[in-house]
């Protein structure tokens, strides 16, 4: 997310004091060992945070979360590394049993030929002065965690993005092959992502694929929709094909194309084993980002969305709302068979990461829960354990969750019109939780009728014949 992790650095900057070398600490608690079938993760700030979000934490143990390590806040002189910080983050990350990824950045400073940054742990990356040098350091740290239980590490942190690489994009390569190549030395075991780019950078990326030559409409089309609620604040507005072209002409908009071309080629060569995906933007447009991000993907590399929520800047949010797009952004994304959805961000405070809250939390600011969390936690609560499908049903969309002896759908109406869905055999009690609201209900007999608002269904009824039955004329 553009900005929320540096600010968040930023607020709490502890200036660490250059010390000899530090042997790795005890092993913590690692992750349970079924963490990587529970596809449910949060973000909150792991430097510290208000102890009354203890219990949501502890409620999704098993589930992914991430931390970012910068080369120059713990190496500010050259041969004096001081892990402490990092090293508290992430203990208390695995203390409360959290499948713990970790984005390996470089920062700013000797390490790149720059002065330092006064603020390394926000400050944007560049290029190391020294490929083998960083490639050393990104050994002992994937050495350091892989030692404590950490096996799922990133190179770099959305590079399309002035504030995190302050380079051109296209010098990324040589950087993310050289820390795929240092992670796999040190670990053989370990799980390579790439650098994720930002969730504003989609539309313009995506329309700028569409083509204007051959695909005009399209990319009108999704660059206006995808910037609906965000404004003009990055790519400026564009109503006809002459004004989108000189979108894709700014400085902002040939960095975005730049910077995925630069992570389309890596991932496609095999690079990386992990897609990260953030999004923050409209769900309905998710479907085709995602036939975007999976085109020409290796059958080897997943999909795992790192960052997931809404931007809804301005006085027009409406929480209801909110929570019913999280349900089905979240839906859409398990269903097409994302493994991994960490929410982000749990909570908000004023002045931590913004002055007004735009990435919306799954609590205010005044530490009400919103909707939003009514359905994250149902979700969890209904489907951590499960596999998720694509539902194939005419005038509806969802997704359905294997359960084994149980079935649970997510379910509304493709158009927003009221469809009843009706079963070819009796199904027998089960329960319905109206989403976003979590007010659940029985259901016993007569079609179901499915509006634009989810539906969660919980189904004593095993998965090969309720799905029969759900996708059946």
């Amino acid at each position: 997310m553009n900005r929320a992790l540096a600010a968040i650095a930023l607020a709490l900057l502890l200036v660490t004091a250059c010390s000899a070398p530090q042997e790795p600490p005890r092993p913590a608690p690692t992750a349970p060992a079924d963490a990587a079938s529970n596809p449910f993760g949060l973000k909150w700030d792991g430097y510290q945070h208000p102890p009354e979000y203890d219990a949501d934490i502890g409620a999704y143990a098993g589930g992914a979360t991430f931390h970012d390590i910068v080369w120059c806040a713990v190496e500010p002189e050259q041969g004096a590394r001081e892990w402490s910080l990092d090293d508290r983050v992430v203990t208390g990350l695995l203390g409360v049993r959290y499948h713990v990824m970790l984005r390996i950045r470089i920062g700013t400073c000797w390490a790149t030929g720059d002065p330092a940054d006064p603020k390394p742990r926000a400050a944007a990356s560049r290029p190391p002065a020294d490929i083998s040098a960083y490639q050393a350091f990104v050994e002992d740290l994937v050495r350091r965690y892989a030692a404590m239980g950490v096996h799922q590490y990133a190179i770099e942190n959305e590079i399309d993005a002035e504030n995190f690489w302050a380079d051109d994009p296209a010098t990324y390569g040589a950087v993310g092959r050289a820390g795929a190549e240092a992670v796999r030395r040190a670990d053989p075991t370990a799980i390579v992502a790439d650098p994720g780019l930002s969730s504003s950078s989609y539309g313009i990326a995506v329309a700028h694929d569409y083509d204007l030559r051959t695909r005009p409409d399209d990319a009108l089309r999704i660059y206006a929709a995808y910037y609906a609620r965000r404004g003009a604040g990055r790519f400026p507005p564009a109503a006809d094909t002459p004004a989108l072209r000189a979108a894709f002409d700014t400085p902002a908009g040939q960095r975005a194309v730049a910077a995925h071309q630069a992570v389309r080629d890596l991932d496609e060569n095999g690079v990386f084993d992990v897609y990260q995906l953030h999004y923050y933007d409209p769900w309905a447009l998710l479907p085709e980002i995602l036939e975007y991000v999976k085109r020409n993907l290796p059958a080897t590399t997943t999909v795992e969305a790192w960052e997931v929520g809404t931007f809804w800047p301005g006085a027009d949010y409406d929480e209801n709302a909110h929570g019913t797009e999280t349900a089905k952004l979240v839906v859409t994304l398990l269903a097409a068979g994302v493994r991994r959805v960490v929410y982000l961000p749990l909570y908000y405070r004023p002045n931590a990461i913004a002055a007004n809250e735009t990435w919306r939390g799954l609590y205010g600011a005044d530490d009400t829960p919103r909707p939003a969390k009514t359905v994250f936690d149902q979700l969890r609560q209904h489907t951590a354990t499960g596999q998720w499908q694509p539902l194939g049903k005419p005038g509806v969309t969802g997704g359905a969750v294997d359960l084994g002896n149980r079935t649970v759908f997510v379910v509304w109406s493709a158009d927003g019109a009221v469809v009843p869905l009706a079963f070819g055999e009796p199904v027998g009690a089960a329960e319905v939780v109206a989403l976003p609201s979590g007010e659940p209900r029985i259901w016993g007999s007569g079609p179901l009728q499915v509006g634009p608002e989810p539906l969660l269904v919980t189904l004593s009824t095993p998965f090969d014949r309720a799905k029969r039955w759900l996708e059946s004329p």
